[in-house]
């Protein structure tokens, strides 16, 4: 990027210092920047109500982009890739005064956070159903890999079953805010971003995966969970969710 273009990208965020050595400060001038900061802005703010469609359903259109007006025009960000704008939104929302006493959509807007971010992840091989029955229980001593675009969330209330209704209608969750826990899992083993709940036993064992621990610590730790769980189930439908890759080369030669 050339030095005027740093100083046109500083002056579309209101500095416009930097350009005036370039262009004359005068009505014609400010009057096009004008348009193109108006410009500039209109296009976040697509790119946020694109990026967070569960939080703009919950709340209105109108309210939603007058809300994101604000976020914009006090994060621009610079990156030119609109399909990630929007990653200190949730924390924003969280903070924002008139969302107050809706405490439900800065969770809401973590998760959408949270299906964007599985939406841009890596590619990589799915460990199949076949191949980890192949292993036997040598599996059980490898360190598991969640997929890149696994994530993985546990909450007090019912979060993922309010955004799920909203994201997922087709799912049937219920459409309320209770101070039940919930877990999510949000992935792309295969093209498709997919959610569902998970127990708590699944958190447990998909937690202990993405610290890096070997399948079999995984279990033990979810068995010791209550209700206890069947582990071969478990593992079984974790496999048909596509949610491991396979084992590190350097991890199959130990």
């Amino acid at each position: 990027m050339t030095r005027f273009h740093q100083a046109f990208s500083l002056a579309l965020e209101g500095r416009f210092d930097a350009l005036w050595p370039d262009l004359e400060p005068d009505e014609r001038t400010l009057g096009a920047l004008a348009v193109y900061r108006n410009t500039a802005t209109r296009g976040r703010i697509d790119a946020l109500e694109a990026n967070y469609p569960t939080v703009a359903q919950m709340v209105g259109r109108d309210w939603f982009r007058a809300a994101a007006r604000e976020f914009v025009e006090a994060h621009p960000g610079g990156d030119p890739v609109l399909a990630d704008f929007g990653a200190g939104f949730p924390d924003w929302l969280a903070a924002f005064e008139p969302a107050r006493e809706m405490p439900f959509l800065a969770p809401s807007a973590r998760l959408d956070r949270a299906w964007t971010e599985a939406h841009l992840a890596s590619d990589d091989a799915v460990l199949e159903v076949e191949d980890a029955a192949a292993s036997g229980l040598a599996l059980t001593v490898r360190a598991a890999r969640l997929h890149p675009s696994v994530r993985l969330f546990w909450f007090d209330w019912s979060a993922p079953s309010l955004w799920l209704a909203h994201r997922y209608p087709e799912l049937d969750t219920r459409l309320d805010w209770r101070p039940e826990p919930e877990g999510l899992l949000i992935h792309r083993p295969r093209g498709a971003v997919l959610a569902r709940p998970v127990s708590r036993a699944e958190w447990v064992f998909l937690d202990a995966c993405r610290k890096g621990r070997a399948f079999g610590v995984a279990a033990l730790a979810a068995s010791a969970t209550r209700p206890s769980p069947h582990i071969p189930t478990l593992f079984s439908r974790l496999l048909r969710d596509g949610v491991f890759c396979p084992p590190s080369r350097q991890d199959q030669t130990r």
